[in-house]
């Protein structure tokens, strides 16, 4: 999602602050494995830091802002005194907004977004932070959401946290006006750590790493040791053998599973390895060690994360130390999300597929990865195809391997597509599977929401989905072959048709099914162009909340149909670059020269309360009745099926309404 889509989404959400905290930390104490309980902003500010969550990492100099997501790990740690100011709030959607907004949130919630920078300006952000967490202490603190829950209570605490959470408005302002004037590019260190944390299970030469960030090996491995005190190739071994020691400690994983999961598929030389780090084998620490980490347990959300880290500057040996925060944070840190028959069958696959690791050429007498026992166990293993031969297709993230023929097919999106196919999946979610357009098809089809346990026990062989975040099809790729498409990805209904035709290997239903649509769309656009006068227009709008959107020939809502099957025109003064966007606000004053002789509206309104708005009621085709008003359950879906549901509904309106009016 690009700024400027956060910054809409952040103008249509109800904020709540929750929390503002501060905490001091001197040398040798840290924040620890802290479970973010809500989104948060956190201003790390005055001395060296290293700032973690889950998998990214910053190294901040003096001053430094981060967005943390809800549910990450975040682990704070300094070499002096560190003021860490936390932010925790809550943006919601209410329900009324426009579906497309729902839908980036589900697709790629901003607030869920994980991103630091270096602020121009650190002394005003201070500023408006020391006044919030002022207000903020004074009014009561922690807000759990329920009625009464101020510590303090009276008007006065109120209007306190009121002027916090304003503060907090402007604040936001602030971070994302940073965000737009200035491109982050992380730092060398932090771009070696942040590519360590995600390929630790391969071989990593420096010489690998020059290649990956066009350095030379020398100013890799200098510049990282200045930030981190070690060495790239330390750092990976350090890295590999936390992880192991809490698989060994936490899981039921053999000494050759871990192994092989932590980029070791030579047994005895990580053996060997692990002896050197820790002081024992990998079974004397086990023996030791059993469940002792229990209260820690692993967050297998993520797999490709790994569980604890090295420290920078200073390393806690009892992996159970938690920072208390002020508000209670201890608490959520010891937050479990194991679920152990889920993990044990994720680590088998992981540790199956890691069995190999990558060749890079150089770094040949690596100690990390002891490549010449690596390239005695490195043989191919090949993957039992249970449903034929595979092949490759094209994903806007890049080629993906698939079966010739899926047979258990997950439709997260594009279920309406699919099913058109002739294809019946096993899986959905929740608001594709209440498109009126699909009662009475989706027998044996089973909603598993974002749950990606649920997916796993349906056990398909190919999955469909609209995220293109390369996290979240990591996340559905290790159940099954994944491709990514977003909506709007093709020009037309029929493009779409042959691209999944192909993928399902549908293609001959694909065109049956767009020979009977373009057969059908070419009466309809023939009588509906006969049917409208010389330069009448027809406009596509949603009404909600006081606000107008404005819908071109790429969207659902009725533009498509109009605009790109029936060959409807837009009145000539809306300008071109709205028409070419999915949707597009305009103000209300706009509303008499946006409107065409024709209007096609999304509303929860009727026409008489229409008629008798002072506004929409001076338009003439709301006061004429030439107005087609369905509700977004019925008019947001535009895939195959439901387009072919709409159409003939919309082309009859026209040929009514112009027929009442002599137009024709």
């Amino acid at each position: 999602m690009n700024i400027s889509e956060q910054i809409q989404l952040w103008n249509q959400v109800i904020v709540r602050v929750l929390d503002i905290r501060m905490k001091r930390i001197g040398r040798g104490d840290e924040i620890r494995d802290y479970v973010t309980p809500a989104s948060m902003f956190i201003v790390a500010a005055n001395e060296r830091a290293e700032l973690w969550a889950d998998g990214d990492v910053w190294l901040s100099e003096r001053f430094h802002l981060l967005h943390i997501g809800k549910g990450k790990r975040v682990t704070v740690q300094s070499d002096g005194l560190l003021d860490v100011y936390m932010i925790l709030y809550k943006a919601s959607l209410p329900a009324s907004a426009l579906q497309e907004f729902h839908m980036m949130m589900q697709t790629d919630n901003p607030f869920m977004e994980n991103w630091g920078l270096s602020p121009s300006e650190p002394l005003a952000l201070l500023e408006m932070l020391e006044t919030m967490f002022e207000n903020w202490q004074r009014g009561g603190g922690w807000d759990d959401g329920r009625p009464g829950s101020e510590k303090n209570g009276g008007k006065a605490d109120g209007l306190r946290r009121l002027m916090a959470k304003g503060e907090f408005i402007r604040f936001a302002h602030a971070a994302l006006q940073e965000r737009t004037e200035h491109v982050c590019v992380p730092s060398l260190a932090e771009q070696v750590i942040r590519y360590t944390i995600r390929n630790y299970r391969e071989m990593i030469s420096v010489e690998r790493l020059a290649r990956q960030m066009n350095y030379t090996p020398q100013y890799i491995s200098r510049k990282f040791k200045e930030q981190m005190g070690c060495s790239p190739l330390d750092y990976v071994i350090r890295l590999r053998m936390d992880l192991a020691r809490k698989l060994l400690r936490d899981t039921a994983a053999t000494v050759q599973e871990v192994a092989a999961y932590v980029g070791y598929p030579d047994t005895a030389y990580f053996n060997r390895m692990f002896k050197k780090q820790t002081g024992s084998t990998p079974v004397q620490y086990r023996k030791d060690n059993r469940y002792a980490g229990s209260k820690s347990a692993i967050n297998w959300a993520d797999l490709s994360l790994v569980a604890s880290h090295p420290a920078m500057y200073h390393v806690v040996s009892n992996d159970n130390h938690y920072q208390q925060l002020s508000g209670g944070g201890n608490d959520m840190a010891r937050l479990k999300r194991n679920l152990l028959a889920t993990a044990l069958l994720c680590l088998t696959m992981a540790a199956s597929a890691c069995g190999t690791s990558s060749q890079g050429s150089g770094g040949s007498n690596d100690a990390a990865n002891n490549p010449a026992k690596q390239a005695s166990n490195s043989a191919q293993v090949e993957t039992e195809v249970p449903n034929g031969k595979k092949r490759t297709v094209t994903t806007v993230i890049g080629d993906v391997e698939v079966p010739e023929r899926p047979q258990r097919v997950a439709a997260p999106a594009y279920l309406g597509t699919v099913l058109a196919l002739g294809v019946q999946p096993v899986a959905s979610e929740t608001f594709l599977m209440k498109s009126p357009y699909l009662e009475g098809m989706l027998n044996g089809v089973t909603d598993v929401a974002d749950s990606l346990e649920a997916m796993l026990t349906l056990e398909p062989d190919l999955i469909i989905t609209q995220i293109n975040k390369q996290e979240t099809v990591d996340k559905y790729s290790k159940i099954a072959p994944t491709v990514a498409m977003p909506y709007n990805s093709f020009p037309s209904i029929q493009e779409e048709m042959r691209y999944f035709g192909d993928l399902l290997n549908k293609k001959d239903a694909a065109e049956r099914w767009i020979a009977d649509f373009e057969s059908q769309a070419g009466k309809l656009r023939d009588a509906v162009q006969a049917a409208l006068g010389k330069g009448e227009t027809v406009s596509v709008m949603q009404e909600y909340d006081g606000t107008v959107f404005l819908f071109g020939p790429k969207s659902g809502r009725g533009g498509r149909i109009m605009y790109e099957i029936l060959g409807a025109n837009p009145p000539s003064a809306i300008p071109e670059h709205m028409l070419t966007e999915s949707y597009y606000e305009f103000s209300l004053e706009m509303l008499p020269e946006y409107t065409g002789d024709y209007l096609i509206l999304t509303t929860a309104s009727t026409l008489e309360q229409l008629q008798a708005d002072p506004i929409w009621g001076k338009l003439p085709a709301v006061r004429d009745g030439k107005v087609y008003l369905w509700n977004e359950n019925q008019s947001w879906f535009r895939d195959p099926i439901a387009v072919k549901g709409q159409i003939n509904s919309l082309a009859d309106w026209i040929l009514k309404s112009a027929k009442s009016t002599g137009t024709s």
